[in-house]
């Protein structure tokens, strides 16, 4: 998985919400207050709704959430932008030296 070490320091500092099909844990959203430390679904069932289910359910317990996301990751920035986030700004990525957009989300 990219980024192992950066999502296992911040997870213990992050609310971690779980999507679950009969025993089997599907997906997950961590945050950090408004901000997305995270976002991950199983890759069997990716595209079955479940990233949108969990950004919902983050929806309903905040009034504003911001993530960063890299511009070449095209799909995710696509998935965001349907999710009604928008790019706030960009910068280099500290630890890859990668550009990311800061994209953020606000309850209308």
């Amino acid at each position: 998985m990219d980024h192992f070490e950066i999502v296992q320091e911040m997870f213990p500092q992050a609310e971690v919400y779980v999507y679950e099909e009969g025993a089997s844990i599907q997906g997950f959203i961590g945050l950090q207050e408004g901000y997305i430390a995270g976002i991950f679904v199983s890759g069997e069932a990716q595209s079955s709704g479940i990233g949108r289910r969990l950004i919902h359910f983050a929806k309903g317990i905040r009034s504003q959430l911001r993530l960063d996301v890299y511009p070449k990751n095209t799909r995710a920035v696509r998935f965001y932008q349907r999710e009604s986030f928008e790019i706030s700004g960009e910068h280099t990525e500290q630890n890859t030296g990668e550009r990311e957009y800061s994209m953020i989300w606000k309850r209308q």
